[in-house]
């Protein structure tokens, strides 16, 4: 009896963890409901881990991952989802949890909720026969994301070109073959990894390859983590392409490898990043690797005060675009937003204005260029540990260009 006790004291005393069941959204810490792009799962992850956690103000990201498109849908359309919301854990409640662990799960009072927050990770105007915009919505351009086309590590391509990539996707091999031509090493149709038409990372290729996105050529998978498995488990690796998201392919380097891409007008082909191994999207952010799109964070307002429905949203968007926030949190969410792959407006010197359209120089209020380098691989900027600098500003430990 006394060792029954005993469990049972411990058992009342330790953590509470992850349970079958999932939980009420409601009794959640604040809870805002989203709807992104599967693309942002890991930022959901560590964002929302960081944001429970976060003593000032604590907030739970409850969400569900979509194609962008769909995610607009929802949210002009005030679209009462009927699933199964995941959110993260805070450490009291699960102190093991990492971000490689799987979410938990929760439940809106009366099964179905509408959007707080919905994210498009790709310009808007992409989305074909996007309703008209809702008087109540509110924008911000959030991180860069950037978008690659892997193979897998047997395969022994190295770089694709604009002209390949249209010809392999906008015809396809079968098509080819019949026409007496053939690109190779991509010579087998379902060897060909995509995604569907309303997700971010098939309309951002086909627009920087110029083919119609509904008739891409390959299996058309819903996930990423599909296209991951796809070319992981291909039975023909030297004819295996896909295309993946930047920071999902980050996370798959050690069974993939991503090929340059020389677009269109181009003399090189380029990495996104400065080169095979680095992750500091160098060529991402100075205009050399040009497959790339805004994320883009939608909340409601009142329409007659122009003012957040929740002001919890704007707090969670702004934390996202690199904004200061008040009450100031915990933790820095730029380190977050650059760990999971993504470039902060800050570290961007090209900008433009659609999907696959010409770049232009682009110069932020504010350079965060150093401090992003030292986050994700290393800089070369001076340090500014006494808060001067010979040349630029000094900003969060670093000599900045402005």
């Amino acid at each position: 009896m006394r060792s029954l006790a005993l469990f049972a004291l411990i058992a009342a005393l330790a953590p509470r963890v992850a349970h079958a069941v999932p939980a009420d959204c409601s009794t959640l810490p604040n809870p805002i409901y989203m709807e992104v792009g599967d693309t942002q799962l890991n930022l959901m992850k560590q964002l929302g881990r960081a944001l429970r956690n976060n003593t000032a103000k604590p907030v739970t990201l409850v969400f569900v991952t979509n194609g962008s498109c769909t995610n607009i849908g929802d949210f002009y359309n005030q679209t009462a989802l009927s699933v199964t919301w995941q959110y993260i854990p805070s450490s009291t409640e699960d102190p093991n949890w990492t971000s490689s662990s799987a979410t938990l799960s929760c439940v809106p009072p009366g099964g179905t909720h509408t959007l707080d927050i919905a994210n498009s990770a790709l310009f808007i105007a992409s989305c074909a026969n996007e309703p008209a915009v809702p008087d109540f919505a509110q924008f911000t351009n959030g991180p860069i994301q950037a978008y690659v086309l892997a193979v897998p590590k047997a395969s022994s391509a190295v770089a694709i070109t604009f002209e390949q990539a249209y010809f392999v996707f906008g015809f396809g091999p079968t098509i080819l073959a019949s026409m007496s031509g053939s690109i190779a090493p991509w010579l087998i149709e379902n060897e060909l990894q995509v995604r569907t038409n309303t997700k971010s990372t098939q309309l951002t290729w086909a627009a920087n390859i110029s083919v119609d996105p509904t008739k891409m050529h390959g299996i058309a998978n819903s996930g990423s983590p599909a296209v991951v498995t796809g070319l992981q488990n291909s039975q023909n690796p030297s004819a295996a392409i896909g295309i993946l998201g930047a920071e999902v392919y980050d996370a798959t380097r050690a069974t993939l490898t991503e090929l340059a891409f020389r677009a269109h007008g181009q003399y090189f082909a380029y990495w996104a990043d400065s080169n095979a191994t680095s992750r500091d999207k160098k060529n991402v952010r100075d205009g050399h690797y040009t497959v790339w799109s805004p994320t883009v964070w939608m909340n409601k307002i009142d329409p007659s005060s122009h003012q957040p429905v929740t002001p919890d949203t704007q707090y969670v968007i702004d934390m996202i675009a690199g904004k200061e926030v008040t009450p100031a949190a915990n933790f820095d969410a730029n380190v977050i937003v650059a760990n999971v792959g993504l470039v902060p407006d800050c570290a961007m010197r090209v900008t433009r204005s659609f999907d696959g359209g010409p770049l232009s120089l682009y110069k932020p209020s504010e350079s965060c260029t150093c401090k992003f380098e030292s986050i994700v691989d290393t800089t070369s900027c001076e340090s500014c540990s006494s808060g001067t600098c010979a040349t630029g500003t000094c900003r969060s430990g670093y000599c900045e260009e402005f």
